[in-house]
This record gives structure tokens, C-alpha cells and sequence, in this order.
């Protein structure tokens, strides 16, 4: 069994420069273990940390200057010094589409391989305003992905984004955190709705957003390779948000035990993150 990861979701902090004001702000989240949350790592202590060999890893955009992003980039740059990455960055995808081209050519940088809007809760809706397609098609035409965060329980916006995913081919969309499970019914349609287009992805991710039992961890990663094919499934971590209820040595344990073959743990622990995010 290879011993090799990727990690295609981990966040890094710089409270010192950045300003994180969804975390450092009035109004934090009221998540337990929020200091060591907030902590600032570096990428050799996340490889100290990981029982496996991390090889590279995937930099979700956290929320460092999203009025210039770019700052982020150029950040990570000097701070992931000594590990092959990528990034995701940060631009609103309801934005005018010469607004949002604008935005993105701000964004020239050689980590950069997709873009991240959050859209969670209420927020969802502004993946059904009239701009999200062109956003979308540049995104496609500059050759970067969109990650995708809301609940795929709801429909509306799930049937909505498969539009899009329809209607440009050429875009590739990583759905991430399991899509934030509650219903498993619900859940489970949205899954099979989504997985009939080949341009959509799904990070096994955001455990600590559900209250799903360990004891059904299987189930879910069952189902997603069912539906998805172990082609378009990755495990990640989330960290350090993951340490709302356990370590990163835990998390990456706990996807190495959901894995009965060996084939199956080097495709959702390394080789789909791999060419999925074009890690050199």
C-alpha cells in the first residue's frame, strides 16, 4: 500500500499580515479548539504531523485579503518553500462578467489552478444570478476550475450547477466538504444527480461539518466511488479546520481504514488530487 498523499484542502494563517476577519473578526466562528485552529504551521510540521508521506498539497484560499487575493499568492509563495503545491484562490462568482475578468487577471500566478467562492446557506443563491455562467465559461477558457461549497441538498442549486456543467464541458468543478450532509436521502439524490456529469468532482472532506456517524463513513465513501467512479473522489483534510474534533494523524488514519484495497487508497489518497490539481 502506497504510503504517498496529497491533501487537495488545507488552509494556512497568517493572522499577523492577513486579515481573516471571518476568523479573527467580531463575530468567529464558535467552533471548539478554535486556538489551535488558528495557530500558525508551517508546511514541515503538517508533515511531521501526517502518518503517511505528503508529497504535495492543495492551498484553499482563506479568506487572507479578499479585496487584493492575490496577496495570499504571493504569501504562499515564501511559506510553502520546501513542499510542491497549488492554489485555489478567491473571486465572486455573481460578479459582472467584466468585473470578474478584471479580478481574475489580477491573479496571474504559477500556484493558481482554480478559484473558490463560498456559497453556503442563503449565499447559494447567488450561484443562480445570471452572471454565473460567463464566470464560469472564463474560468473554463483559463484553464482553472471552480470549487464549489454550498449544500448540494439543495436542489434548486444543484440542478442549477449541473446547467452550468452541462453547458460548458470544458469546466471542471470540485464539489467540496461531501457537499455538507444532513439528510442521507436527500444527500444521496443530490450525489446521483451530480455525478452524471463527468466534469464534477467531490472531495471526501468536512467531517466535522456533519453529524453523520463514524459507523457510516463507509456508506458515504461507498457511495461516492459508486456513483463518481474512484476517478473523481478525493480524500482531504480541511485542516486545520479538521481540528474541531480530531488531529490531522486522525483524520488521515481514520480515510486510510475506509480503504479494504490498496488501488482504492492511492486513488482517493494521492493520484486523483495529483492530476486533478496538475501537481508538478
Amino acid at each position: 500500500m502506497s504510503d504517498k498523499i496529497i491533501d487537495p484542502h488545507v488552509h494556512f494563517f497568517n493572522l499577523t499580515e492577513g486579515q481573516y476577519t471571518w476568523l479573527q473578526g467580531s463575530n468567529p466562528p464558535a467552533w471548539p479548539n478554535l486556538d489551535k485552529i488558528k495557530k500558525q504551521i508551517v508546511a514541515s510540521e503538517l508533515k511531521a504531523a501526517c502518518p503517511f508521506q505528503l508529497e504535495a498539497l492543495v492551498h484553499i484560499e482563506a479568506g487572507f485579503d479578499n479585496q487584493a487575493p492575490i496577496n495570499e499568492l504571493n504569501w504562499l509563495a515564501t511559506h510553502l518553500d520546501d513542499i510542491p503545491y497549488r492554489a485555489i484562490s478567491y473571486s465572486p462568482i455573481d460578479a459582472s462578467p467584466k468585473q470578474f475578468e478584471a479580478s481574475l487577471n489580477k491573479l496571474e500566478h504559477p500556484s493558481l489552478v482554480g478559484i473558490r467562492d463560498i456559497t453556503e446557506g442563503d449565499e447559494a443563491r447567488r450561484l443562480l444570478t445570471p452572471h454565473c455562467l460567463d464566470n464560469l465559461a472564463f474560468i473554463a477558457a483559463e484553464n482553472l476550475h471552480f470549487e464549489a461549497q454550498f449544500e448540494i441538498e439543495n436542489i434548486q442549486v444543484t440542478e442549477q450547477l449541473i446547467k452550468y456543467c452541462t453547458a460548458l464541458p470544458s469546466l471542471r468543478v470540485v464539489i467540496n466538504h461531501l457537499g455538507f450532509i444532513s439528510d442521507e436521502q436527500r444527500w444521496l439524490e443530490a450525489i446521483i444527480k451530480l455525478s452524471r456529469c463527468d466534469n464534477i468532482a467531490i472531495k471526501f472532506s468536512g467531517l466535522e461539518f456533519t453529524q453523520i456517524a463514524t459507523n457510516k463513513h463507509l456508506w458515504l465513501v461507498n457511495n461516492l466511488v459508486k456513483y463518481f467512479g474512484e476517478h473523481r473522489v478525493m480524500f482531504a483534510s480541511n485542516f486545520p479546520v479538521c481540528q474541531i474534533n480530531t488531529s490531522y494523524e486522525n483524520c488521515w488514519q481514520h480515510y486510510h481504514s475506509l480503504c479494504s484495497l490498496p488501488s482504492l487508497w492511492h486513488q482517493l489518497s494521492y493520484k486523483n488530487a495529483y492530476e486533478i490539481y496538475l501537481i508538478a
